[in-house]
């Protein structure tokens, strides 16, 4: 079965990968990847331009060719600082870690997609630790315009395995999935609640196609999860009902109402006798 594959066997990971997903996420198999849930979705529907940055903007998309790269400071204050310019303005981009890495990969001239916070220094606007993307990559890559983000550890980021990284071998996963994915419900509780199937739910939590088919998945595997609960406790009842039967209290004596209508010190409400009924109900 698909889903029972070891983790390192899925494109994109590989042995030394799997190790750290195992260790830091306890990711084993393309079972526990699926079910590792994105925690929230960037919308990539639309791209700013420099000059229209402003402080309440929190993350935004910007498109630009980088025009510089250099490095900064040494020790514990070096830092890679790029220019990003468009057509109305530029913005600096600062990276403090992974510089090496980083010099390498930024080249100069090139059109990216940048995505991050901009944030106000000095009276100019510049972007900590952005994601960059090619144009030409991006255009064939990011065909959704919500991009689900994974929560990912220090570990797995100083590996190369950050969140943009787990969606996409989370996107390798989903590519697989078509008729791999047993449904949980029955036909008629799909067409009464208007569910979508359970195969359709998990592709559209990680890759949703749009925003409805988001809300759609999410509400899916919500209602699976509480209903199975509800299901499994149930079954704990009727277990107990047969196994354990107790003592049946089948007509109530002088004690409990001499209790009730003597003893009491004030009235109860009717949530309180609704309760009472309720529980004569369950041991009688």
């Amino acid at each position: 079965m698909l889903l029972e594959t070891k983790i390192e066997f899925l494109k994109g990971v590989g042995p030394q990968r799997a190790e750290l997903l195992q260790k830091e996420l306890g990711i084993f198999t393309f079972y526990h990847l699926l079910h590792h849930y994105p925690f929230r979705y960037i919308d990539k529907s639309k791209i700013y331009t420099i000059s229209a940055i402003d402080n309440d903007q929190t993350y935004i998309q910007l498109k630009g060719k980088l025009i510089s790269l250099e490095t900064i400071g040494e020790k514990r204050t070096k830092r890679l600082v790029a220019t990003l310019k468009d057509e109305t303005g530029e913005i600096e981009l600062v990276w403090f870690k992974s510089i090496k890495w980083l010099q390498s990969s930024l080249k100069l001239g090139i059109e990216y997609i940048v995505y991050g916070k901009p944030t106000l220094f000095r009276n100019s606007f510049n972007i900590t630790h952005p994601e960059m993307d090619l144009v030409s990559e991006a255009l064939l890559t990011n065909d959704v315009l919500l991009e689900a983000v994974y929560s990912t550890t220090e570990a797995l980021s100083n590996k190369g395995l950050n969140a943009k990284v787990i969606h996409r071998i989370q996107k390798n996963l989903v590519a697989q999935l078509t008729h791999q994915i047993t449904e949980t419900l029955s036909e008629e509780v799909l067409q009464q609640l208007g569910l979508i199937s359970r195969e359709e739910a998990l592709i559209n939590i990680h890759i949703p196609k749009d925003e409805n088919k988001l809300k759609k998945a999410i509400f899916r595997l919500k209602f699976e999860e509480l209903f199975f609960l509800q299901l499994n406790l149930l079954r704990q009842k009727v277990i107990k009902t047969h196994t354990v039967k107790g003592n049946v209290f089948s007509e109530i004596g002088n004690y409990f109402n001499t209790f009730y209508t003597k003893n009491l010190p004030f009235e109860l409400t009717n949530a309180q006798k609704r309760v009472i009924k309720e529980i004569r109900k369950d041991i009688g």
